[in-house]
């Protein structure tokens, strides 16, 4: 019941569990309603531009991302009043739900395409594997910046202080240092722009040759 560690260990497994198994859901879901519906054809036919409707779909989903982290926040702040009768809500707590769903918008294009090609499991799988896997044991290390699964669990650390197996940092720890914040957001929103370009020209060129967007 102490409060350090239970919004160090919420951050921690949010960003290491929870947020890569919802951004996957949701291009898995956004992607099942297409198919389920008309497997595209209506989308199709639409008097819009496909790239501006993919576009409009990433933008949705990063909305509700960003809702789920309003969220997050009310239900934290909730239980740490039930349990503590104060306000565990903290600057440092809204700036790791900042920076949470600004490190992790990449994902949306990515699986929104994976999903697509090749469906629901593959989509889910690689997400958590790779959440887990890779961005976990890299984060700690000094190249964490080469594996962009690292990124948000790597960036907790200097903002909430724990470390990425979810103990807390001693004071004065290398990984307590500012400096990776901007590297870490500026890579994530240079890698959320890049593939979204990537994959809207993946979905539009398809279509109009008759692949079925696939």
């Amino acid at each position: 019941m102490n409060p350090m560690y239970f919004v160090s260990n919420t951050i921690n497994w949010w960003s290491i569990l929870f947020l890569p198994l919802m951004l996957a859901l949701w291009a898995v879901q956004t992607h099942q309603k297409e198919q389920l519906a008309s497997r595209y054809q209506g989308v199709y036919l639409l008097p819009v531009s496909l790239r501006n409707i993919w576009l409009a779909k990433l933008i949705v989903i990063s909305i509700y991302s960003l809702a789920a982290f309003a969220a997050y926040l009310l239900v934290l702040g909730a239980v740490g009043m039930l349990f503590t009768g104060e306000s565990i809500i903290t600057m440092a707590t809204f700036m790791s739900a900042l920076v949470l769903w600004l490190t992790t918008l990449w994902e949306i294009p990515l699986f929104m395409w994976v999903a697509k090609k090749w469906g629901a499991a593959t989509a889910i799988g690689i997400n958590i594997a790779c959440a887990m896997g890779l961005g976990i044991p890299l984060s700690s290390r000094t190249f964490w910046w080469a594996c962009p699964w690292s990124w948000s669990i790597r960036l907790m650390a200097p903002i909430a202080g724990v470390h990425p197996n979810g103990t807390l940092l001693e004071p004065g720890h290398a990984m307590l240092d500012m400096k990776v914040l901007p590297i870490g957001v500026g890579m994530s929103l240079l890698l959320t722009a890049v593939l979204s370009m990537l994959t809207m020209q993946r979905f539009g060129p398809q279509i109009r040759s008759g692949k079925g967007g696939r």
